[in-house]
C-alpha cells in the first residue's frame, strides 16, 4: 500500500509541475499576444503616416521639369 501511496503522491507532484508549466505558457502567450497587438498598431500608425507623407511630398523618383528646380543658391 505504501508504493501505491507513493505514486499517487508522484503523480500529483507531476501533475501539478504540469499544471504550472501551462499556467506559466498561458501567461507568455498573453504577452505576446498584447505585444503583438501593440505591434499591430503602431505599423498601422507608420503606414498612415507614410502615406499622408508621400501625399505631401509625392513620389521623390520621379523626375521634374527643369522649370519647376530651383537653381542652386550660388548662381
Amino acid at each position: 500500500m505504501a508504493g501505491t501511496t507513493r505514486r499517487g503522491c508522484a503523480q500529483k507532484d507531476r501533475i501539478q509541475g504540469l499544471e504550472e508549466k501551462i499556467a506559466w505558457l498561458e501567461g507568455q502567450c498573453d504577452e505576446q499576444g498584447q505585444e503583438i497587438s501593440a505591434l499591430q498598431r503602431e505599423l498601422s500608425e507608420l503606414k498612415q503616416n507614410f502615406r499622408m507623407l508621400w501625399q505631401k511630398v509625392g513620389d521623390p523618383y520621379a523626375t521634374r521639369d527643369e522649370k519647376d528646380e530651383v537653381p542652386p543658391p550660388h548662381y
